[in-house]
């Protein structure tokens, strides 16, 4: 009978310690994303400071980690210690950004967040489940502020190639069916057809719609802000010219 009620104390204490050192885990997926470098420097002091309230005074002792990592012109760059954004020497704008804090055992051991072109994600562990959901609820209210409707890599390989086919269709069929029939006034849609085509081919896609983007500083000219909304429209324009042009044609003279 002893020996049972030693051994049910003995499970009982093992579990008890298995759940204090459990640890929760919270990621989240994010959509592509554009903002400036002190947006950033915002969330980070934010989280910065979420953490030292969720961990105590220890939280700053030796023990912990914080790594900043960016990637400029293909080649990524570490840095061993916490980092604002705004405090990097990088170029006008940059595709590639993480932040790393780790510290085991604590309310809030592991903080990532990795901003990237073909992924956006942050993750959050530590021992408490209710810290780290509202650190990981806090860094995707925050991050989603800046948040665009399209971007990334994926978006790019799928619309592109759809594009690129539907343009080189068109411009096919629309030169062989204006030759054929004679009907000039129908030359829009060939013309509209390779504009679309020369626009998704040439343009630089991968920085006009990446998944992610950093600027140093907001340009303070509307049109250069604005850049890639205004050629993604001229794609628009250029796509919607080929049923207009052919709907003008048939009710015009050949």
């Amino acid at each position: 009978m002893r020996l049972a009620m030693i051994l049910s104390v003995c499970v009982l204490l093992g579990t008890t310690s298995l759940c204090n050192g459990a640890q929760s885990s919270e990621t989240r997926d994010l959509p592509p994303l554009k903002m400036g470098a002190t947006d950033l420097d915002a969330i980070l002091i934010k989280t910065h400071s979420f953490i030292q309230e969720a961990n105590g005074p220890e939280a700053e002792e030796d023990s912990s980690r914080e790594t900043v990592k960016v990637g400029i012109a293909g080649e990524e760059i570490e840095i061993p210690h916490f980092s604002l954004a705004s405090s990097l020497a990088f170029p006008n704008e940059i595709f590639r950004f993480s932040y790393t804090y780790s510290k085991p055992d604590n309310a809030i051991s592991s903080v990532t967040i990795d901003l990237g072109d073909s992924s956006r994600q942050v993750s959050v562990s530590g021992e408490s489940g209710d810290k780290a959901r509202a650190l990981s609820n806090l860094l995707q209210d925050e991050l989603q502020r800046y948040s665009t409707p399209i971007g990334g890599t994926k978006f790019r390989r799928v619309v592109g190639v759809c594009l690129s086919m539907l343009f080189l269709t068109s411009l096919m069929i629309g030169t062989a069916y204006c030759l054929k029939n004679r009907r000039y006034s129908a030359w829009g849609i060939p013309i509209c057809s390779a504009l679309g085509f020369l626009l998704v081919l040439l343009l630089p896609w991968n920085r006009f719609l990446a998944g992610f983007v950093l600027y140093e500083r907001y340009s303070p000219f509307f049109l250069v802000r604005h850049a890639s909304e205004f050629f993604f429209l001229a794609v628009v324009a250029a796509l919607a010219g080929i049923p207009i042009s052919y709907l003008l044609s048939r009710n015009g003279p050949e």
